[in-house]
């Protein structure tokens, strides 16, 4: 990564080595143990490489299972620029010698940038099959994505040594068609949405666990599944209510039936898993607002991380500072399957937390 990483010696040497002590400290035996960093919005030869590096560097000493990345990897701009930016950053994750699995975000197909100047195109427009492209090599010998739909981008990673399934949603699911005018009929900087696509291969591939007794699973989103509670949050994702309804069916062993949506994204599901009965979801990952924080639904926690970006979006926000450790954020996880306690410690600006997927407590 050559200058990218200068600091690396002093504020990252010695904040590599708080961190993995930390984490040392408390891991269980058998922990699953991860990294999540989320919203980067990088560009090429940009200071977020050195995240990259301390990844590779954590990795190594605290033999990590996976990255969980929460999408938006990079700036808009023009599709070359933002195609190289996000090959660098995907080859840097991929450094840290696991598999890197990574959700859409709302920035990360560039559809804003023809809208804003109204080309009348789709000529910067990053469509899905380039997007697995870019960041499928980094999870393709674990991921398993839809097959009846060649272009999605959702997915889950079998881990089972730890007997975990990672599930990673796409909650800008919509289908890339063309209006008359020649550009996109939804743009994904705000249209989220889960299809019925993908609701049905949640409930009938991604959650059949009847194979995998005593399995959880962990979800990873860019936009929160549902919105109430969540700061910083700005559009709701289509049929999101449905897919939580598909969620707590399979932490119950329940069954769900329903149907709404409205015209191509009209929804009817019936999960029904009273057959592999109750399982844990150690908890719903995800990005995009730029905040810490955890909201406990139904007893499972939805938790968040501050943008990995050197920008502190909000006044409650850490203060951020390019070229100290402040540049940078994302969280070590170790989640201890029997006590049912997730540890965050988190590098760079922000703290550290612990939370309980249990009971529905968090600290």
């Amino acid at each position: 990564m050559g200058k990218t990483v200068a600091v690396e010696t002093s504020s990252y040497a010695s904040e590599i080595q708080a961190v993995a002590e930390a984490v040392e400290a408390s891991r269980t035996e058998g922990a699953l143990s991860f990294a999540f960093i989320t919203d980067l919005h990088h560009r090429a030869s940009g200071n977020q490489l050195r995240a990259a590096w301390a990844l590779r560097e954590l990795s190594a000493r605290l033999r990590l299972d996976f990255v969980l990345h929460g999408g938006d990897a990079s700036v808009n701009g023009p599709k070359e620029e933002v195609v190289t930016a996000q090959r660098e950053m995907a080859e840097a994750l991929a450094g840290a010698g696991v598999p890197v699995l990574t959700a859409k975000g709302n920035h990360d197909d560039n559809s804003i940038y023809d809208h804003e100047r109204k080309t009348g195109s789709t000529e910067h427009v990053v469509f899905p099959q380039e997007s697995k492209a870019i960041w499928g090599a980094a999870s393709i010998a674990v991921a398993r994505y839809d097959d009846s739909r060649p272009d999605s981008l959702y997915f889950y990673a079998d881990f089972p040594e730890k007997r975990v399934r990672v599930v990673v949603l796409d909650c800008i699911d919509h289908p890339y068609r063309l209006k008359e005018s020649g550009e996109l009929a939804y743009v994904g900087q705000w249209h989220y949405v889960f299809s019925q696509g993908q609701l049905e291969w949640l409930a009938h591939r991604a959650f059949d666990l009847r194979d995998r007794p005593e399995w959880s699973v962990l979800i990873l989103s860019h936009v929160a599944i549902l919105q109430d509670g969540v700061f910083g949050t700005d559009h709701p994702v289509r049929n999101g209510e449905a897919l939580w309804d598909i969620v707590k069916a399979f932490r119950t062993g329940d069954r769900f039936r329903g149907e709404g949506g409205e015209g191509e994204f009209a929804y009817r599901i019936d999960a029904d898993f009273a057959a592999q009965g109750a399982r844990d979801v150690i908890g719903c990952w995800f990005g995009h607002v730029h905040h810490d924080q955890v909201v406990v639904r139904d007893g499972i926690p939805n938790i968040s991380a501050v943008n990995a970006w050197t920008l502190q979006e909000f006044p409650e926000s850490p203060k951020r500072e390019e070229g100290s450790i402040t540049e940078t954020a994302f969280d070590i996880v170790t989640a201890d399957l029997g006590a049912k306690v997730c540890r965050l410690t988190r590098f760079g600006a922000g703290a550290s937390r612990t939370v309980s997927y249990g009971g529905g407590k968090y600290f």
